[in-house]
């Protein structure tokens, strides 16, 4: 699987995860490709009448035997192979905006989501949990507790960023060039 970050602004910056004590990894927008993912195949192209493919790895800045390497332009992110969540894991994505302004998407995730959240994230506290849609690098933020109540957001760079990464994780048509911004409503895949 080939990775690329995400090219949504000038410079998207995933910023702060809106979880109590939770961190964002340091990633910045750019073109750099990031090395194939051993033992998988790499998935097809999405297109209007396919759904993104949205996957979770855990991932860490050390690397450690059975972590695939990820070059980044300020350095290396080490993940998983294998996701620890996906697409059917998740109840709902919305771009979503707070009192000061700043963008985020929020994530709602099943009950059995939830619980493989919490699993996931109590052993995984200092390691990151990695989004990838479509083998692009959305964020990466730190776990800085565990995350017990079923619900993810991350901080990005616009309303038309928050909106177009909701809209992808819903599997919904990607918005016409130069339609509003506005952030989009919750709904269930």
């Amino acid at each position: 699987m080939q990775l690329t970050l995400r090219k949504l602004a000038p410079a998207l910056m995933v910023v702060t995860l809106a979880l109590a004590g939770c961190k964002t990894a340091p990633t910045k927008s750019s073109g750099a490709d990031a090395t194939p993912q051993a033992g998988q195949q790499q998935a097809p192209a999405s297109s209007p009448a396919t759904a993104s493919t949205v996957e979770f790895y855990v991932a860490q800045t050390q690397s450690a035997p059975g972590l695939v390497e990820v070059s980044l332009p300020d350095g290396k992110l080490y993940m998983q192979q294998q996701p620890v969540l996906t697409r059917a894991d998740l109840t709902e994505a919305a771009a979503l905006v707070d009192r000061q302004g700043k963008n985020f998407v929020g994530l709602r995730f099943s009950e059995a989501g939830a619980r493989k959240l919490t699993e996931v994230s109590t052993k995984n506290v200092g390691n990151m949990l990695a989004l990838v849609i479509d083998r692009e690098l959305i964020a990466a933020p730190r776990i800085g507790e565990p995350l017990n109540r079923g619900v993810l957001a991350f901080s990005v760079s616009s309303a038309q960023a928050a909106s177009e990464i909701a809209a992808k994780i819903r599997g919904d048509a990607p918005p016409p060039a130069g339609a509003p911004t506005a952030p989009a409503p919750a709904s269930k895949p």
